[in-house]
């Protein structure tokens, strides 16, 4: 039996000039349905140990209500993810000065970043869709024009990203990710506190109290960045740690360097609930894996409101985000970012689910 599912004609609608839907894929042992406003994932359905659907993501009912909410819910996030500090960065001599979202910073892209626009829809199949978007520097203020496509897809109990961007006319610094809220036990009322996280990294990137990087990496051993073996989010968050209480809430909004051969698919991280049964891991080929615990949401309407006449409080989910390091623009140790006209840039996601430890791909 599977929860409630979205109704597609809810997500009818125009936004932008252009025409919004939901997507619906389904493989022998997953379903999942994503907007293209945003190409934004809104429902996950997983069987958990029971054999019973549990949706593992949260998301909208409706387009009025996705617009209202958190533009980052389930999107799909560039050109740029994550935060450039003062919003500016300097290349080959040129300074660059780039919208500000986010106090002084840039965050994902900016206000014309890609969870705020509406993807063209390529090609769709049973187990697959392919989204488009031109990022234009006359829209989003950054150098430069991409084209972006992006590809999803079900294969049994795994759900893929791929995407690829051509950049065009200048050069511009580009990071990708996806930015699902996940919740393993099936119900957003039940916090995210008592799933089980591992990090396969001994280092993260520590940052000030605005989420900027502070330069230089930190090593796991002997703090509550230590996930290497599995523990509890909970667990983790009653430590004193000074990297913790920058907000109002405690909690993670960090990059963990990922270990390994540059552009090969690796294991970054491993979460389970107890609750369900369900345990998910994240692979991909980027060079680190941005945790957020979902401190910020607080249930106000409607920004924090969610599916099933739901209001989002804290730690209602959280985030695994595969991307290149935050600031990298204005960080030389922080790896290339910057990519020439006529160069593209590709990358790959995998969420595979099991239950109780055991692939429930069969």
């Amino acid at each position: 039996m599977q929860p409630g599912l979205l109704d597609p004609s809810r997500f009818e609608g125009r936004v932008q000039g252009r025409d919004v839907r939901l997507i619906t894929l389904k493989s022998d042992r997953l379903q999942a349905s994503w907007c293209n406003h945003g190409a934004r994932l809104l429902q996950l359905c997983v069987p958990d140990r029971t054999g019973v659907w549990r949706d593992v993501v949260l998301g909208y009912d409706h387009l009025q209500q996705m617009l209202d909410g958190m533009p980052s819910m389930g999107a799909f996030v560039g050109r740029f993810a994550n935060r450039i500090g003062n919003s500016s960065f300097i290349y080959r001599g040129q300074q660059f000065h780039l919208p500000a979202n986010d106090g002084l910073h840039c965050l994902h892209g900016g206000p014309g970043g890609s969870r705020h626009q509406v993807f063209e829809i390529l090609d769709l199949n049973p187990n697959q869709v392919v989204m488009a978007w031109r990022f234009l520097s006359s829209v989003d203020g950054f150098p430069g024009d991409v084209e972006l496509k992006v590809a999803y897809a079900l294969h049994g109990a795994t759900m893929t990203v791929e995407y690829q961007a051509e950049v065009k006319l200048q050069p511009t610094p580009l990071n990708f990710t996806v930015h699902p809220f996940f919740n393993l036990n099936g119900d957003p009322r039940q916090s995210i506190l008592d799933h089980r996280l591992e990090i396969f990294s001994d280092h993260f990137l520590p940052v000030d109290r605005q989420r900027i990087p502070l330069g230089y990496f930190e090593s796991v051993s002997d703090t509550p960045f230590d996930f290497r073996s599995p523990k509890t989010i909970g667990q983790s968050l009653r430590h004193d740690h000074e990297q913790l209480g920058w907000g109002a809430v405690p909690g993670f909004d960090h990059a963990w360097l990922t270990p390994g051969v540059a552009g090969e698919l690796q294991l970054q991280a491993r979460l389970s609930s107890d609750t369900s049964g369900i345990c998910m891991e994240v692979w991909s080929d980027a060079p680190s894996i941005q945790f957020y615990s979902g401190m910020a949401m607080d249930g106000s309407l409607p920004r924090h409101a969610g599916k099933m006449q739901a209001a989002y409080q804290q730690y209602a989910g959280l985030c695994l985000e595969p991307q290149s390091l935050p600031d990298a623009p204005n960080r030389s140790n922080f790896g290339a970012c910057f990519f020439a006209p006529g160069e593209k840039h590709s990358g790959r996601m995998e969420f595979r689910f099991f239950s109780d430890g055991l692939n429930t791909l069969g």
